[in-house]
Parts: structure tokens; sequence; C-alpha cells
């Protein structure tokens, strides 16, 4: 029999599309979240779902939701502010735990402190199990595969086209603020270590021209090295910023000198997550629409490239929506192989993987 699927931020913009999607492919999650009468009106909507109010204040509230064996599906973010309780519900339970961040600091936290007590309970713990970083953790393994033992570095790069500000949600806008002002890593010489947002700059071609991005932390940088052990160097690049990257690049500098002011980091990171919810965003059960892009590259020791992989779809909210939907289903129905926290790659496989991409929405292009 499936396990339980319980979506806890199930009335805001990704929760909601993840559940309308469950439901339409015969699923029947429980929706969670803070608002009573918001999932009373969903679920109705959805045909009488289960539903359940909690609240990450009420920490109690959250690990409640959760029973041994459940799949945990958490898109209440920012995530390094709201993020925690609902990993910790599912550590405790054990539980399959996923999520929709693409907050760097938030990834790292997950993988680096909450790992061990996950496999020590037997929980499992798959971060960022969306647009960032699923499609990016795809091509870097078809890239890496390609070219063989002699890969030692691959680079990935994340692109949206066609999509201006008003194309994001306000909680994506809050997590960006937050990305492009926290420090972030990178997997370098074997090792996860820590370097400022936006440190490195490069292009991809996409749709005929080359595209600059900027660094920054992500899931690829835990998930693709444990399954290629001669990888030296893993990078990851977003490119949604277009000709402005070079002066998020300064930003970051200025603001990694901000941040040996005490207190100061954090006032700014608060303050640009206040001003980035604000303005316009996509109506509450829609997607923008746009063309997502990723591109990977993979390299020997000295630079020359030996491989080069593209995937393309859906619009990013339409494929974490999807992504979510496959991978909870797939959880619940079969499990998965791994605890602790991992990736999606090691979770359920490389042609699984590809396979679900295809279905959210993103695959493979010439």
């Amino acid at each position: 029999m499936p396990s339980r699927i319980v979506i806890f931020g199930a009335t805001g913009y990704t929760g909601r599309l993840a559940a309308e999607r469950l439901v339409a492919q015969g699923a029947e999650p429980v929706l969670a979240g803070r608002s009573e009468q918001k999932l009373r009106s969903l679920s109705e909507r959805l045909g009488g779902l289960p539903w359940e109010v909690a609240d990450v204040e009420r920490a109690g509230s959250v690990a409640g939701l959760v029973e041994r064996g459940d799949v945990l599906v958490s898109t209440v973010g920012p995530f390094v502010r709201w993020g925690e309780p609902a990993v910790r519900a599912a550590v405790a339970a054990p539980a399959i735990y996923l999520d929709s961040t693409g907050e760097p600091p938030f990834i790292r936290r997950v993988f680096s402190e909450l790992g061990a007590p996950a496999r020590s309970s037997g929980a499992t713990l798959l971060p960022a199990m969306g647009y960032d970083f699923v499609p990016g953790t795809l091509a870097a393994a078809l890239a890496l595969r390609e070219a063989g033992d002699a890969a030692a570095r691959v680079d990935v790069g994340y692109y949206s086209l066609g999509g201006g500000p008003s194309s994001l949600s306000r909680g994506t806008r809050a997590s960006l603020a937050g990305i492009a002002l926290s420090p972030s890593f990178a997997f370098r010489g074997g090792t996860v270590r820590t370097v400022r947002s936006a440190e490195r700059m490069r292009s991809f071609p996409v749709k005929g021209r080359q595209r600059p991005a900027i660094s920054v932390g992500g899931v690829e940088h835990f998930a693709v090295p444990p399954l290629f052990e001669h990888l030296r160097e893993v990078n990851v690049y977003l490119g949604w910023f277009g000709p402005l990257a070079r002066g998020i690049q300064a930003t970051s500098r200025a603001t990694a000198l901000a941040g040996r002011v005490p207190g100061l980091r954090h006032a700014l990171v608060l303050g640009a997550g206040k001003l980035a919810g604000m303005g316009d965003a996509p109506a509450e059960g829609t997607t923008p629409g746009g063309l997502s892009w990723i591109a990977a590259t993979a390299h020997d020791d000295a630079g020359a490239q030996l491989a080069e992989v593209h995937l393309s779809g859906a619009d990013g909210y339409a494929f974490t929506a999807g992504m979510l939907t496959w991978a909870a289903r797939r959880a619940a129905s079969e499990g998965v192989a791994v605890t602790g926290a991992a990736g999606p790659l090691e979770a359920f496989g490389l042609e699984a993987l590809e396979q679900g991409c295809a279905e959210a929405g993103i695959a493979r292009v010439s």
C-alpha cells in the first residue's frame, strides 16, 4: 500500500500546483498549512481531501503532521527562515522528505547538519527537488557519463527564457534576494568549500547565443560527486539575470565586505527579502509559461571540454510542481534507495530520473 503524501504549504503558490497535479493523477494527499480557512477551501475544491493545520512557529504542530513512512513535501519558504521544522519532523518520524527550495544556505544545512541524524533515524532528505536543482543534476550526470573517467570538472548553467521579474512568485524573489546577499559554496578540490555568492561568471551557448551566468551553490555540489569519484570540481551557474549579471557580481563583492560588520549582512538580507516580496506576481494556480534551459559541460584536468548536454522545457514553476509530484508518488509507492541527505541521482537512479524529468516537462535537446 502506498505511503501517505503530506503537502506542507499546500495553499501557497507551489504547494497548490503540486496538490492539483497529485489529485489529477489519482493521489489523495493530506493538505497542511497554517490557515484553516484556506485549507478547507482548497480541500473542497479538490474533492474533499484531508487537511491539517500546522504552523512553523509551533514546531509541535509540524511534527504532528508526519508518521513513520510518510512522504512529506514542503513548499514553505523562504526555507532559511521557515524550512527547518519540516525537516526535523521527517527525521523524527522517520519519513521521506522533499522540498522546493532553491536556497543554497538551506541546502547546505540539510546536507551538512541534518543528514547524519536522518541516516541514524532511517529518514531520507531530498532538498531542492524542483527546477533548482534537479535538471542540472541530471544534465551534469549525462555529460559526465559521456565524458568518461577523464572528466575532472562539470559546469551547469540554468536559464529562464521569456520571463521577467513579474514571472517570479514573491517567495522566489525573496529567496533570490537572500541568495545574492549570503555566502555560498562550491565543490572544489574534492570537497565542498565556502565561497562568495556570484564569485565566478561564465557563459553557455543557449539557443544560438552565448548567455552569461553567475555562480551559485546548489544540490549538484553534494549530489553529483558521490557517483563520479574522479570528479574534482563542480560549478553551478544561474543565468536568469542576463546583462545584470556583472552588477550582481559587484554587489556580491560589496556585501561580502559589509558582512564583516556585525549584524549588517542579516539586516541587508531581511530588507532585500521584504522589498523582493512586493510588486506583481503570477496569479495563484498558474505558471508564467517561459522556457527553461539547462546546459552542462564536462572538462578534463587541463580544462578541455569533453562533453556538452542541453535540457529544455517547461518553466520553473510547472517543472517544480511536476517533479515534486513525480518524486512523491514514486517515493510513496516504491521508496527510495538511500537514507540521510541525498540528491535525486542517489535516490532514484539516472534512468528513472531522466524519465521523471521528462514527465515533469524538461528533456534533452540536441
